[in-house]
């Protein structure tokens, strides 16, 4: 599993003199140096780790006081676009840290219909937390700490995709020529596609209150489409694809009963003269669940 090391520069008003790693001679003040990864590489953000240009995260630690302050990714480097963090005495304290920034923080509502999935960074809610820092090690790591084999999740304190994501992969089988005619779209059926995301805790979770929708996907060309979720419980969704203006339909069994926070539920669907093939779900990292599956006409 590979990760990108994604370095945040924090500019210090005033330089700090010091003589020794123990000893700090001058009252000035040291900021903190902020070093961010998202956990479990893939290409892009709302599939992986890579920031895009002008995105925001929100920084908090208790002791100093410091809540939701915004750090902007800008020229391959992230800056306070405000407030500047800075430790006030020797003593480690903590961070945590959340994507996307919102001016408010607190528990952000939500939802992933169609029109949402069109902006997928703005439902991608990350969360990372467990970075201390120093006067004397003023590093604040939101990386994965953890070496070679080894897999401690004290050590992991690095961003992670706090909702659930489903990835469909469509391929031609028997009597059918993707080449000739092409799905044109799909619906989701039987989802939850409002909730919550609390910046303080990174729990993202899907409204009880909420009816369940169908979410219907346009494919325009592409035979992959990922959408993102609210992580809920649900044995199966059902699935239906639109081809040759006919809708082929099958189920889409989930494991464990439940759309996990960080899992990516890959799926296999291959279109068949008469229905559809769905192979069983892999999760991927994100966290990789896949599956195939055949859908009737």
């Amino acid at each position: 599993m590979n990760t990108r090391l994604l370095p945040i520069a924090v500019l210090a008003l005033c330089a700090a003199a010091c003589t020794n790693d123990d000893e700090n001679l001058n009252d000035d003040s040291v900021a903190a140096v902020i070093n961010a990864e998202i956990s479990d590489a893939v290409s892009t953000r709302a599939s992986g780790t890579a920031w895009a240009e002008r995105d925001e995260i929100g920084i908090s630690e208790s002791r100093f006081g410091y809540t939701n302050v915004p750090y902007r990714w800008e020229s391959g480097k992230f800056t306070p676009t405000g407030t500047i963090i800075f430790f006030q005495d020797d003593d480690p304290t903590t961070f945590s840290a959340y994507y996307p920034y919102d001016a408010d923080g607190g528990t952000l509502t939500a939802t992933t219909d169609a029109t949402a999935q069109q902006n997928q960074p703005a439902i991608d809610f990350l969360y990372a937390t467990g970075a201390t820092a120093s006067t004397h090690n003023p590093e604040v790591n939101f990386r994965n700490g953890n070496t070679a084999g080894e897999n401690d999740p004290t050590k992991d304190h690095s961003f992670h995709h706090c909702m659930s994501q489903i990835t469909l992969t469509f391929k031609e089988g028997s009597g059918v020529d993707f080449t000739t005619i092409q799905p044109t779209g799909y619906t989701l059926s039987g989802l939850v596609l409002k909730g919550s995301f609390d910046t303080a805790t990174g729990t993202a979770e899907a409204d009880a209150n909420a009816q369940t929708a169908d979410l219907t996907m346009r494919l325009d060309g592409a035979l992959t489409s990922s959408v993102i979720l609210f992580p809920q419980s649900t044995t199966s969704i059902e699935l239906s694809v639109d081809y040759n203006s006919q809708p082929y339909t099958a189920m889409l069994d989930i494991p464990d009963g439940a759309l996990k926070a960080g899992n990516n539920y890959v799926w296999t669907i291959t279109v068949r003269n008469k229905d559809l093939s769905v192979e069983s779900a892999e999760i991927t990292a994100w966290n990789k669940v896949e599956d195939s599956v055949n859908a009737d006409l």
